[in-house]
């Protein structure tokens, strides 16, 4: 049974908020500051150093790799590290490896363990592991490396200075893995809601090279198919089957907004192995009481929206599309196109809006028509729904 999560609206949030530097002059490393490069800097004993990183983006926005990093954990004893793969569509049975360098490698089950057999050194160990994984039908992956720098504290206090051993992972082609592709993925279509999507749009994926100039294609064709019946949903769509949607709203019988709009192109790009998810948005800065009088109403910071979010792996991007809008992408002054947080951050700098170019549809004809920010009709709704202040909600697949 998979739960649904509301992921936290995506902010750089600080790994350690307000932490205070210690009011006596000897540094203490601690588990919320552990960096011992803030020792002796000269700061007041009450400064705050809020700690802030891109694991964030990362983990909402992850690349599907063939191996990447899970986790890399000390050893139990001595100066060793257990480094532990994760992998996208790659049934990894065995790593083959290659070391330079003062260290001893194992390998175990999906990881490498590596440890600096001489603990105590003046000068620096410089180690090179280079590995490929090794599937259950023999297939191999790609190259990977990593080049590790270990500095013993030995060195450090020949030149009177107290520190802490270190291990540095100095350069290497791996990436550490916050999240998976599949995860932001909700829907499961059936064998009978492929069959309906094959039938329905398969045949405008011809001759299109990956996932998202697919995925433009087959939205051309759905902005059009939503036209006529834009509007106020009625309950009875809440809930039900993406497909029942299309062909109630076909049958006349309903009308649509965003929501339904991209419910439905979410599970049609999915049926077709196009990796597609939504993003809902809302910010309710006051909700509704109906028991408390004069707080019987909502207010909302920013109203609500849902898009849809591509994810194409020949450029190991997510993309950014709107039915609702009419759009099909939105590129940057580099001639890039965006996904919607990088969107959201463009949209609320003035001087780097002014370069963006959205591509919409004509829902009379299917043609595409590039507009600039400051020419389109739909900058205003943008401007709202992108604005500073939103609060962005993403799924995840979640076991109970």
């Amino acid at each position: 049974m998979l739960k649904f999560l509301a992921a936290t609206p995506l902010v750089i949030t600080p790994l350690a908020a307000h932490v205070k530097m210690p009011s006596d002059t000897k540094f203490v490393p601690t588990e919320q500051m552990p960096d011992v490069s803030l020792q002796n800097i000269g700061l007041p004993g009450d400064t705050l150093i809020p700690v802030a990183c891109n694991r964030d983006y990362w983990e909402f926005y992850p690349t599907a790799e063939t191996i990447a990093l899970a986790d890399i954990e000390q050893l139990d004893e001595g100066v060793g590290l257990r480094f532990i793969f994760t992998t996208d569509d790659f049934d990894l049975q065995a790593i083959d490896f290659t070391t330079e360098g003062p260290i001893e490698v194992t390998a175990e089950d999906h990881a490498l363990l590596v440890v600096f057999p001489k603990t105590v050194s003046v000068t620096p160990q410089f180690a090179d592991v280079r590995f490929t994984g090794v599937s259950t039908t023999g297939d191999r992956s790609p190259e990977y490396f990593f080049k590790l720098l270990y500095v013993s504290n030995a060195q450090d206090a020949s030149n009177g200075r107290t520190m802490f051993s270190r291990i540095g992972f100095r350069e290497s082609n791996l990436k550490l893995a916050y999240s998976h592709i599949d995860e932001w993925i909700m829907e499961n279509p059936t064998d009978e809601d492929r069959a309906y999507a094959r039938e329905q749009w398969g045949h405008l994926m011809e001759g299109q090279s990956s996932a998202f100039p697919q995925a433009r294609a087959i939205m051309r064709e759905l902005i059009q198919t939503f036209e006529p019946y834009r509007g106020t949903p009625s309950d009875a769509m809440d809930g039900m089957h993406p497909f029942r949607q299309l062909e109630r709203l076909q049958d006349g019988l309903d009308r649509c907004w965003c929501a339904n709009m991209v419910e439905i192109t979410s599970l049609a790009f999915n049926a077709l192995n196009i990796p597609c998810r939504l993003v809902r948005m809302r910010h309710t800065y006051r909700n509704a009481d109906p028991q408390r009088p004069g707080k019987e109403f909502e207010f909302m910071m920013v109203g609500g929206h849902t898009i849809a979010e591509i994810y194409d792996d020949s450029t190991k991007q997510w993309y950014y599309m709107d039915p609702s809008q009419r759009l099909i992408g939105v590129k940057d002054a580099a001639g890039e196109y965006l996904n919607y947080f990088e969107l959201h951050l463009q949209v609320n700098q003035p001087h780097r809006n002014e370069g963006l170019v959205l591509e919409a549809v004509d829902p009379a004809n299917g043609d595409v028509k590039p507009e600039t920010w400051a020419e389109s009709p739909r900058r205003p709704n943008l401007s709202h729904f992108a604005r500073r202040e939103q609060r962005f909600y993403y799924f995840r697949r979640g076991s109970v």
